[in-house]
């Protein structure tokens, strides 16, 4: 009885061994890690104006809002096919950003056409204070999908005013 053995697997490669195409992969992967680093760091570290860092808000200077308030505005967007309203801001100052939750000011959102929006309170009761870092965020009613995309809006926290904010 005689044996056959089939003919040896051609690699797309051919003539590398699998100690060789470990390393090659390896090449590989850190050469697309670099590459990748390369671009995101690029797009910080390059550019400038509007289209730098974080997006829409760019232009936006705010340094004395964010030193009264403690409260940096990362953006305000429409959700929900437009019937929601959000602002996303974020707490560089615990004790300052307790304004958020002030009965007597609660933050609100003016259109440039004199529409105005404002947080909802029923006797808010906030019984821990705010995350130094941390990210929240607000939904309001879009009533009447008054407030469009590319409108822009000014925010009020307390009675600081940070104009000119894009709605997104």
């Amino acid at each position: 009885m005689t044996a056959t053995t089939a003919p040896p697997a051609s690699s797309p490669l051919g003539h590398l061994d699998r100690p060789a195409l470990r390393w090659l992969g390896a090449l590989i992967a850190i050469v697309a890690v670099a590459l990748s680093s390369w671009g995101v760091a690029g797009r910080f570290t390059e550019q400038s104006g509007p289209a730098a860092g974080l997006g829409p808000m760019d232009s936006i200077d705010q340094a004395g809002f964010a030193g009264e308030t403690g409260v940096w505005v990362e953006h305000v967007r429409l959700l929900g096919g437009g019937g929601l309203l959000e602002i996303r801001y974020r707490i560089l100052e615990v004790e300052r950003s307790e304004i958020v939750h002030s009965v007597d000011y609660p933050p609100r959102i003016f259109h440039e056409d004199g529409f105005e929006l404002r947080w909802q309170r029923h006797e808010h009761a906030h019984v821990r204070e705010n995350r130094l870092g941390a990210t929240y965020n607000e939904q309001l009613v879009n009533l009447g999908s008054y407030f469009e995309k590319g409108d822009v809006v000014t925010v009020y926290i307390g009675e600081q005013a940070l104009e000119g904010v894009p709605i997104q």
